[in-house]
């Protein structure tokens, strides 16, 4: 089965430009790859550029010395490789992997890693985690909690096509006239690839395609006021159909599932340390009430939304 492509949005396409000497890569980049605790190590020049959507971008780096440091959390998942020499990476819960250059490798988005790298060049795809859970509901599966993939590829075959796939979209990718329809379809296709490559962690459930309609509807837009009645049209089926279909698929009800969807993106930007106070990213992921919102909160991740803030400032 192939992906099916986003439907069009408001163009977010931008070219990203950062040329610096310092551990350190400024606000947004360190955001962008966790990197808030700096990296250390030697380093003469540091230069990072690329073009792309928020859903899906290509980006390098050229950076002489040696580095180490941790990635801690990210928007995010991140393909990678590496031009020449080593890297190295430790999940927060796994053994060290050796990158190999020319060989792509996976960072997933909710997982940490340090590392350590004595390479020049460094080429990324950022694939947005709403891009790649459409992927995967138009394959039929349907995850829940956050996508977690296997940094390694799934063989030769799978390696190569997406090694193939980059070869051919990358011109389109980086071209800001590639626009609409056009490059959602391209999106879709390159990630497509990506989720062909690497495996997804979790056990898989294999969801109906009224619900996966579903499902994908609340990734793509959890941050807006979307209604049962909005998740029933999407799935073609009545709320009381709908219901049913995801106590039988996923275990869970519809509400349940948006609400949670919705805390862990507010959870997310938490752990960035871009959010300037609690109540505004409740208000941004459709959470009116703060005080429910605290204690959904801590009902699911132990610990109150004012408390992961104050440990990420920390």
């Amino acid at each position: 089965m192939t992906a099916m492509p986003l439907p069009e949005r408001q163009p977010t396409f931008r070219r990203y430009r950062v040329v610096t000497i310092s551990e350190h890569r400024g606000a947004e980049l360190e955001a962008t790859y966790g990197l808030s605790d700096g990296v250390d190590g030697s380093l003469d020049q540091f230069q990072y550029a690329g073009a792309g959507d928020a859903d899906l971008s290509m980006r390098g780096a050229t950076v002489e010395g040696t580095r180490t440091g941790r990635m801690r959390h990210r928007r995010d998942h991140i393909v990678f490789w590496i031009g020449d020499g080593t890297a190295t990476l430790t999940p927060e819960s796994g053994e060290t992997l050796t990158a190999v250059p020319g060989r792509p490798m996976m960072l997933s988005g909710s997982v940490a890693y340090d590392f350590t790298a004595d390479t020049r060049k460094v080429t990324m795809l950022h694939v947005s985690e709403a891009l790649l859970r459409r992927c995967l509901a138009a394959r039929g599966v349907v995850l829940r909690g956050p996508l977690v993939f296997d940094e390694q590829p799934d063989g030769i075959a799978s390696l190569r096509d997406l090694q193939a796939e980059l070869r051919r979209s990358t011109p389109d990718l980086v071209n800001a006239e590639v626009t609409g329809a056009e490059r959602a379809l391209l999106d879709a296709r390159v990630a497509d690839a990506v989720v062909r490559t690497f495996p997804v962690r979790a056990a898989p459930s294999l969801a109906s395609p009224s619900v996966s309609r579903a499902v994908d509807l609340m990734h793509l837009d959890a941050r807006s006021p979307l209604t049962l009645e909005d998740l029933a049209d999407a799935s073609g089926l009545s709320i009381r159909g709908l219901q049913n279909a995801f106590s039988r698929d996923l275990d869970t009800t519809p509400t349940k599932y948006l609400r949670d969807l919705r805390l862990d993106g507010a959870r997310r930007e938490l752990e960035d340390g871009e959010a300037s106070a609690v109540a505004e990213v409740a208000r941004d992921w459709q959470f009116n009430h703060l005080g429910r919102f605290a204690s959904a909160y801590g009902e699911r991740f132990g610990e109150r939304p004012s408390e992961t803030l104050r440990r990420r400032r920390g």
